[in-house]
């Protein structure tokens, strides 16, 4: 036993630097395989997906909710225009609709590890450990398409600029470094610039008013520049503000959310020891950096809380989490031992929560029936040449997860007006479909829709409970429309004419 302590004391920078490479080659692997995946986990990755390849056609990104297109989304505009560069990078396909996101969080590792590399080899690695451990407990939410892992991304950025400033120096590079990701944050999600919030509160606090009005300039034009083209009608995106701000918390929520907040609030337990423990008094931006943290995290804590959202909401305070847990450990001349177990329980633990996460994650990528739903989809557009065909809904949720391969009809040219998750959305808050959306369907716009077989058309209740579709719309579609043919999968309802 004392062989193997002495070993470990030893050989300890070797053994954290080996274990940070098999933790961020873990993660590297994980995205790999979603990256690859061909199918999607979550009915909002469709959507994202849909919208950033048809922006690149000059399809709007926020049609009125009275227009005959139902396929609006809150998601900000950096969102789209991020995934519609992956598209050019990688072509129209599932690959090229991740990439941009598998790129992002595989990246932060990496940019953790040169943003505390100034404490010294053992911590760097220490600091990646953490960050591998934090987006392995995050799947699928930290690989999949949404703005989450974009934002964990450029908080992380935010992070390696604040901490290489020298601070006896302006640093107006890095200063507007941190205003170009808060603003880019802030075009993924309109809330992201409170995870901001500490980051910028402790570069400015020696820097000034200057230096706090340049990020936020530059944070305000990033914001904004987007809104300047036809592509992103302000309008059409504002008219979403409402609804999200209607949705009541959910109080049933709280227990995940406080179970994964725990990690999130870790730092507590490091700031309170760095002040018994640290030597020295502690610096009066420490204590703001801290405290804007907890504060940013009692402001998330509305959205999270609200149908729809969750826990994940915390993922983007990874950076931050880690840079607290490692800047006031690495200060503690006292009690030095006790400081470096806890971390190592930390980081243990999170590996460990990590491992049931990942198992649950590889079960949830369904290979076979993705390939066979794929190719299906392909042979359903190859038996109808010259037909507008699109993704309904049946009557099930079990059905609806086989219409989350909908992208590939987008992907193929077919059009995109009706988008069935964005109604879940929408009825749920008690918007009514348009009468252009109802007269599309009166007009046979789209001359075949997909259901999942043997299911109803557009007879599914959502996730909130409630109807998707009413029964007026119901009725037109089965006066317009029969079942044409059954495949494996899906049904093709043809029009009637």
């Amino acid at each position: 036993m004392t062989a193997a302590l002495d070993f470990v004391c030893r050989y300890r920078l070797w053994l954290l630097g080996v274990l940070a490479v098999v933790a961020a080659a873990d993660v590297v692997w994980v995205a790999a395989t979603y990256l690859v995946y061909p199918g999607y986990l979550d009915h909002g990755e469709p959507v994202v997906a849909m919208t950033s390849w048809r922006i690149l056609d000059g399809f709007p990104a926020y049609p009125a909710f009275e227009s005959p297109d139902l396929t609006s989304n809150i998601y900000g505009p950096v969102t789209y225009l991020t995934h519609a560069i992956g598209f050019l990078v990688a072509g129209p396909g599932v690959v090229g609709s991740k990439i941009a996101g598998i790129v992002a969080v595989t990246f932060i590792p990496v940019i953790i590890f040169f943003s505390h590399r100034r404490h010294g080899l053992g911590w760097a690695s220490t600091a990646v450990v953490l960050a591998a451990g934090f987006i392995l407990i995050g799947l699928p939410t930290s690989v999949w398409n949404r703005p989450d892992p974009f934002l964990a991304f450029l908080v992380t950025v935010a992070v390696w600029a604040m901490n290489a400033s020298e601070d006896e120096q302006p640093e107006w590079g890095k200063s507007v470094l941190i205003g170009l990701c808060g603003g880019l944050a802030a075009g993924f999600k309109l809330h992201a610039g409170v995870y901001f919030l500490p980051v910028v509160l402790f570069h400015c606090w020696a820097r000034g008013f200057r230096t706090l009005m340049l990020i936020s300039v530059v944070g305000a034009v990033v914001i904004a520049a987007p809104f300047a083209f036809d592509l992103f009608s302000l309008a059409g995106f504002t008219a979403w503000l409402p609804l999200v701000a209607a949705k009541n918390t959910e109080i049933l929520l709280a227990t995940k959310v406080f179970r994964y907040l725990l990690f999130y609030l870790s730092p507590v337990v490091f700031f309170i020891a760095a002040i018994r423990w640290s030597g020295q008094p502690l610096k009066k931006a420490e204590a703001v950096y801290f405290g804007a943290f907890i504060l940013s995290v009692f402001i998330v804590l509305i959205p999270a809380m609200k149908p729809g959202a969750g826990w994940y909401y915390y993922f983007p305070f990874l950076a931050i989490v880690i840079d607290m847990i490692v800047r006031h450990s690495a200060s503690i001349i006292r009690k030095k031992s006790v400081v470096l177990g806890v971390v190592g329980i930390l980081a243990t633990a999170l590996l460990l929560v990590s491992v049931p996460i990942q198992k649950r994650f590889y079960r949830a990528l369904h290979w076979g029936e993705a390939r066979k739903i794929t190719q299906e989809i392909k042979k359903i557009m190859a038996a109808y040449p010259g037909t507008t065909i699109q993704m309904g809904a049946g009557a099930t949720l079990v059905g609806y997860n086989k219409t989350l391969y909908k992208p590939l009809l987008a992907f193929a040219g077919h059009p995109y007006t009706l988008d069935v998750g964005i109604a879940i959305e929408t009825s749920a808050s008690g918007f009514a479909l348009s009468k252009g959306v109802r007269t599309r369907i009166e007009e046979c716009h789209t001359q075949i829709w997909l259901v999942p077989t043997g299911e109803a058309p557009f007879a599914m209740t959502g996730y909130y409970g409630n109807p998707v579709f009413d029964d007026s719309f119901k009725a037109t579609f089965h006066r317009r429309y029969e079942k044409r043919k059954s495949f494996t999968y899906f049904d093709a309802w043809a029009c009637r004419r």
